[in-house]
């Protein structure tokens, strides 16, 4: 599936996601943030328009996977990829967020790709798949979508088990890249302020 094809099928994932909410959804990823109160009593709110980032957490991910380490290095990889997009501001404390991710890491699918003429595997297939979530300001809850959340790639066996281990710690890391990538487009895709359809007649 090449690029554009993905970039296609995230937008239509979100914009399901979002229709999924009910009628008269608005996003509130965007929604302006409290911030102190000044001398005369009045509540200042920053502005969505302004362009300030949007402060995420990601609290760290459950792993109920076999593969030891598997939650820091998918965790980390989110945490990277939101750290690096300028829309983001990443934050350690949730309770400083506007948003907060949270999930967990499925058990790992993998199989036997091909084989040696002594019927010993030497490639096998690898599927790491996700399920997470996002808490917003307000309180609700909104979960992203599980096809998006899913990837596989190949690794190869070897005599040696360590070089087995680490072959697919590197395909884990990288896949664990890209899927961090599509969290971030998601998040960048449903921040923005969805019309509410009550204000277009609908309902």
């Amino acid at each position: 599936m090449n690029r554009l094809d993905r970039t296609c099928r995230l937008g239509f994932s979100v914009v399901l996601l979002v229709l999924a909410s009910g009628c008269g959804y608005r996003s509130m990823l965007a929604a302006p943030r409290a911030l102190p109160t000044d001398r005369g009593g009045d509540r200042v709110v920053g502005n969505p328009a302004d362009g300030s980032p949007l402060r995420v957490s990601v609290i760290s991910l459950r792993n109920d996977s076999p593969e030891p380490w598997l939650d820091r290095i998918v965790t980390d990889a989110m945490r990277r990829e939101i750290g690096a997009r300028g829309s983001f501001d990443f934050v350690n404390d949730p309770e400083r967020a506007d948003l907060v991710l949270r999930g967990r890491i499925r058990p790992l699918e993998i199989h036997s790709r091909s084989f040696s003429r002594f019927v010993a595997a030497l490639e096998y297939g690898l599927t790491l798949r996700l399920d997470l979530e996002v808490v917003l300001e307000a309180g609700q809850v909104v979960r992203l979508d599980p096809k998006m959340l899913s990837e596989s790639d190949v690794y190869l066996a070897s005599a040696d088990l360590e070089i087995t281990r680490s072959n697919r710690l590197e395909v884990l890391r990288r896949l664990s890249d890209l899927l961090a990538s599509r969290v971030a487009d998601s998040i960048e895709l449903i921040e923005r302020p969805i019309p509410d359809r009550a204000e277009g007649g609908g309902g």
